[in-house]
């Protein structure tokens, strides 16, 4: 079938497999092993951290220039999250994508079931072409804006706040070489980035694919209960053996992602609170451009990250209430054993959580906003501004 929704999906894996092949993560490929692709990325990103510690003293009197250092210090550690899953997880990922591939497998002739594959498949490609857009472009016009600034103007201006040991920004040639360092960790950084969130982002809207699934053969069920065909007891066994197991198997990937991600998602969140709270602090003082635009930067990425997690929360929600709602005193007491299995299973709906300590959802962006972890992290920082 040409236009089957998965040929889609397959061309969209596929660009983002190639950019993490092209720096020696691709893990979800069973056959990945560690090259010299991956030593060098390790090492570069390892020598990127170590310069950025080095600089949160060489720059510890210097408000400005120390929090745009500690901004991207919680880039790398975002950076070395992922570097963790595809390292530490490898035996994983290739089954997590292959669940996903399987799921579309699964759906042949259904129209409906077909309409969820479609949507769902080209909200991927549109999430994917935007979001790759906004962050490359982004990257490629930090990389230029401060050459265009000194071309024009002649001021010297860096994209990072990371700068060279024993290497002066200010003189002509620590410049120079300051300016191709930076701009040679934005060549192979972004594309990393995006394409393992654009992974997570495929992973997670599966859930969402099975759920709808899920929903459609629920309505089903229901519909062969209230009939009276010759085959009604046949037909209403298979639809229960059939969402039985669609169900553990959807309660046994989110555990999966769960498993291999959790730990990557509470280094996120507390990241990206830590870049907000931040940037608010400095902006307390003076103005500061580039916080301006990196407050609502942060923000969107958090309130997205979360979004994604209310979402697959509510489809279970939902998908238990669908279940206890359905027809099951007319079911036969052999069908009705296998009904209780599936209705305890979905008063129990799998979520994804932040360091398994709080479910990923919108409350934990409030929290993270406006909660006691942003305001113990701002008064920390505004006991520092007073003190220095």
């Amino acid at each position: 079938m040409a236009d089957h929704p998965i040929h889609t999906l397959h061309r969209l894996i596929e660009r983002q497999r190639l950019l993490l092949k092209l720096i020696g993560l691709d893990s979800y490929d069973r056959q990945f092993r560690v090259n010299g692709l991956t030593v060098m990325v390790v090492f570069m990103a390892s020598l990127f951290f170590v310069i950025s510690l080095y600089d949160l003293v060489l720059f510890k009197n210097d408000m400005f220039n120390f929090v745009f250092v500690l901004i991207t210090i919680f880039f790398a550690t975002i950076g070395f999250g992922l570097i963790a899953v595809f390292l530490t997880y490898n035996h994983v990922l290739p089954d997590l994508l292959d669940q996903t591939y399987y799921t579309y497998r699964l759906v042949k002739d259904d129209e409906r079931e077909m309409h969820i594959l479609s949507w769902y498949t080209q909200l991927f490609q549109r999430a994917v072409n935007v979001y790759t857009v906004i962050f490359i472009g982004t990257s490629i016009a930090a990389a230029i804006f401060p050459l265009g600034v000194y071309l024009l103007y002649g001021e010297r201006v860096l994209p990072y706040g990371v700068v060279l040991p024993f290497v002066d920004p200010s003189s002509q040639v620590g410049y120079e070489l300051n300016y191709m360092y930076q701009v040679s960790c934005i060549i192979w950084t972004p594309p990393g980035l995006v394409a393992s969130e654009c992974m997570v982002f495929a992973l997670v809207l599966n859930i969402c694919i099975q759920y709808d699934i899920l929903e459609v053969q629920l309505l089903d069920l229901d519909e062969l209960i209230r009939s009276h065909g010759p085959m009604r007891e046949v037909l209403i066994a298979q639809k229960l053996r059939t969402m039985l197991h669609g169900q553990q198997r959807l309660v046994s990937f989110i555990s999966s992602i769960e498993d291999s991600h959790t730990v990557l998602s509470g280094v996120q969140v507390l990241s990206l609170g830590l870049q907000i709270v931040i940037t608010l602090f400095v902006l307390q003082f003076s103005l500061w451009i580039p916080g301006l635009v990196l407050i609502p930067t942060f923000s969107l990425q958090l309130f997205l990250f979360c979004l994604l997690g209310t979402i697959i929360e509510h489809k279970g929600d939902k998908f238990s209430d669908n279940v206890y709602d359905l027809t099951w005193n007319e079911l036969s007491m052999v069908d009705k054993k296998n009904f209780r299995l599936l209705l305890l299973s979905s008063q129990h709906p799998k979520t994804l959580t932040c360091a398994r300590m709080t479910p990923i959802c919108l409350n934990l962006f409030l929290n993270v906003r406006k909660g006691s972890m942003s305001r113990t992290f701002y008064s920390f920082f505004m006991m520092l501004g007073n003190t220095t």
